[in-house]
């Protein structure tokens, strides 16, 4: 869907809180990759930066796209059974933006998989950067 079309009704006048929730929307989505990156790099220093690959970059702080921080899958394989609850559910909640079906099986290895667990498990800080990895999550 082309978020950039012209607004177009049957009649001549569009509602005007039609147009404001346009407006809205296209404000939100072109401000919404920086903000994601911002939450992302909140997320890799919080889970560990050995945990993602930087590709193109010294350090995952400079990176200017989410494609420059990948998680690193296999090291998170390897060590997801040994952190805590709270920390793997958060690094399974995390990656699932980078592959679904893979973060979920993350977060199911320590016994969470809904949306409603999931966030009762978390502490505040974390939930504050999952809220924003789904407000700014525009696709991998």
């Amino acid at each position: 869907m082309n978020i950039n079309h012209k607004i177009e009704s049957s009649d001549d006048q569009v509602p005007e809180y039609v147009i404001r929730a346009h407006a809205r929307s296209l404000k939100h989505y072109e401000q919404a990759p920086a903000r994601f990156l911002a939450a992302w790099k909140r997320a890799v220093s919080m889970i560990g930066s050995p945990y993602f690959h930087c590709d193109g970059v010294d350090h995952y702080t400079n990176a200017t796209n989410r494609e420059q921080i990948r998680p690193n899958t296999e090291m998170i394989d390897r060590h997801i059974g040994v952190c805590s609850t709270s920390q793997g559910v958060f690094i399974g909640a995390v990656c699932s933006f980078y592959n679904g079906s893979w973060g979920l099986n993350l977060s199911r290895i320590h016994g969470y998989s809904a949306l409603g667990d999931i966030a009762g498990r978390l502490d505040l800080l974390q939930n504050e950067i999952l809220v924003e990895l789904m407000l700014n999550h525009t696709g991998w």
